[in-house]
């Protein structure tokens, strides 16, 4: 079964990155991963927050007193980081990229300051920069995630990003979204087509993720296709869910993945009442990590 075995989470420190510590220290506790915490001073003055003026090794302190803070925290192998640098999304995509985390996890909490660091357009940014698979945590993880949504093409992106989410969703339900993206005047916005239509699809995608495929309407994995703009389908249905993760496609990728790390994936993340993971999951002895990388 893919593992996780190193989580880099990349913090600014404001009072509700509490969310994204709280299920980084979770998914380190579930999985015995290390886990990192990685905050950038930023140099532009104000935006550096309070602990703009302290030494680097004050603020790894402050980066350990919150580790520990949060339950299960005490008990987990964890390392403080603090670099001071002006973009903060090179910085956290250059450490990931010698550190090679098998998961990054970031906050997103843009509504509730306007100097925040971790912005849609930053987290975006970040996931450009590197293709780590990114957990974008927007709700406080009062629980596992039990419920998740897939949007997919059938292609190995779209098995990437379920494998990815098996192994966050062990016990819940997945919903797979198939979206067909036609002209408003070939059929209503949102039309829900028959899942058996596409049967041999959806069939080889859950063959090829490690799992014998089940009944279409099983209910640990259930089929959706709905017409219209891909972005608002996704946007649309995790609402009327009430989803607690949706995957899509990695930002290092063409076609579907990299149309929804575009407007698509822009909207989605600005929009979405949940957590977002972006990217694949584990291949071979690197886990969490596509094919080539």
């Amino acid at each position: 079964m893919a593992t996780l075995r190193r989580i880099l989470l990349a913090t600014d420190l404001e009072p509700k990155s509490d969310r994204a510590l709280e299920r980084a220290v979770q998914l380190a506790v579930r999985f015995g991963a290390e886990l990192t915490a990685l905050h950038v001073v930023d140099r532009t003055g104000a935006a550096g927050g309070p602990y703009g003026h302290l030494p680097l090794h004050h603020v790894e302190a402050e980066l350990h007193r919150h580790i520990l803070a949060v339950p299960g925290g005490a008990g987990i192998r964890a390392h403080a980081v603090a670099v001071r640098g002006e973009a903060v999304e090179h910085r956290v995509a250059g450490y990931a990229g010698l550190w090679r985390p098998d998961l990054l996890v970031v906050g997103l909490h843009q509504r509730d300051r306007v100097a925040d660091l971790f912005l849609s357009s930053t987290v975006e940014r970040i996931a450009v920069a590197d293709g780590t698979p990114m957990l974008i945590v927007r709700d406080k993880p009062l629980q596992p995630y039990l419920r998740a949504l897939v949007p997919v093409d059938f292609s190995d992106r779209s098995r990437l990003s379920l494998d990815g989410v098996r192994m966050l969703v062990p016990e819940g339900d997945i919903h797979l979204l198939h979206v067909l993206d036609v002209p408003a005047s070939a059929v209503r916005d949102g039309t829900e087509l028959d899942p058996a239509d596409f049967a041999g699809e959806f069939g080889e995608l859950l063959a090829g993720t490690g799992g014998a495929p089940p009944v279409i309407g099983e209910p640990a994995v259930g089929m959706v296709v709905r017409a219209g703009p891909p972005g608002r389908q996704i946007v649309g249905l995790a609402r009327e869910g009430r989803y607690d993760l949706v995957a899509m496609g990695s930002a290092r990728r063409g076609g579907l993945s990299r149309a929804l790390l575009g407007s698509t994936a822009s909207e989605a993340i600005d929009l979405l009442p949940c957590d977002v993971l972006i990217g694949g999951t584990p291949s071979g002895l690197d886990p969490f990590r596509c094919p080539g990388k």
